[in-house]
């Protein structure tokens, strides 16, 4: 469309805007969950071209109680921005990448990295690989009086049930050469598996609704130490931009072994600029 030349400059100024907002910050690197549908799921494949579906957001986080570095150290943080993209290797694979950095009103704190490959196997049994890490910027974090960032790898599989306008999705998965630790003072043992259900859903023509909620376990199969969930709502202005509002929540379900039981929460406000 003609307006297509004008995305940047534009992204670029709301970005800018919502960096001198006053909000705060996320927990360690997981997928954002959001819902969308694609209609045109154009493939590497198919056509032998690269096609990057996905967003650049920038969010105002406010209210929240997370501080900013992945020892769980420093003042709050202010923002974050980053990107979503999407890349449909064939008509049943798919790649998901993702980058979020974060800043206290002063200085970039940490950036988080996500990847996963998602294979559908049927049409509701999925095989997901995913790799998450978090990366202090400028700062060194340390837990037990090692040098700390996280760095998680997993398999495993989720039962997606689609309709054309919503998703239901239980998932789980299991971790190896993590070093991610449950409990939100890390006193925990490393993590070893999630667990958790995504709802996504169209409100109309212009709005969705994105929920995610994940258990974290130190073995494989018990109830866990620590749950999450994110609910995210957007709103579509155009073609090419979103607002999104939204809050998430982390607890830990048991005192952990350094007796304490802990809770961070955020809200979110900002925008995304679609591609």
């Amino acid at each position: 469309m003609s307006s297509k030349k004008y995305i940047i400059p534009i992204g670029k100024l709301i970005i800018l805007l919502l960096f001198m907002v006053e909000g705060r910050q996320t927990l360690s690197a997981y997928e954002i969950f959001l819902y969308r549908v694609y209609e045109k799921k154009t493939s590497l494949a198919g056509d032998h071209k690269i096609h990057l579906l996905g967003e650049f957001f920038g969010h105002a986080l406010f209210p929240s109680n997370f501080p900013s570095y992945n020892d769980h150290s420093g003042e709050d943080d202010r923002w974050t921005f980053g990107f979503h993209n999407i890349v449909f290797l064939t008509e049943t694979t798919v790649l998901h990448a993702q980058l979020v950095t974060h800043d206290d009103g002063r200085q970039r704190t940490k950036f988080d990295w996500h990847f996963s490959l998602r294979q559908s196997l049927s049409q509701h049994i999925a095989l997901i690989i995913g790799h998450d890490s978090d990366h202090d910027s400028d700062h060194t974090s340390y837990v037990n009086g090692k040098p700390y960032y996280t760095n998680r790898n997993y398999i495993g599989f989720s039962l997606p049930i689609n309709g054309s306008s919503f998703l239901i999705e239980p998932f789980t998965w299991f971790f190896h050469h993590s070093n991610q630790r449950v409990y939100l003072d890390l006193s925990g043992s490393k993590l070893k598996q999630e667990y958790g259900l995504r709802l996504g859903a169209l409100v109309g023509e212009r709005a969705s609704l994105s929920f995610q909620l994940i258990i974290q376990s130190d073995s494989v199969f018990s109830s866990g130490q620590m749950v999450l969930a994110d609910l995210i709502f957007r709103l579509r202005l155009a073609e090419w931009i979103e607002l999104s509002a939204g809050s998430s929540w982390w607890k830990d379900r048991e005192t952990s072994v350094a007796g304490r039981k802990q809770s961070f929460h955020k809200l979110v406000w900002g925008a995304a600029i679609l591609f």
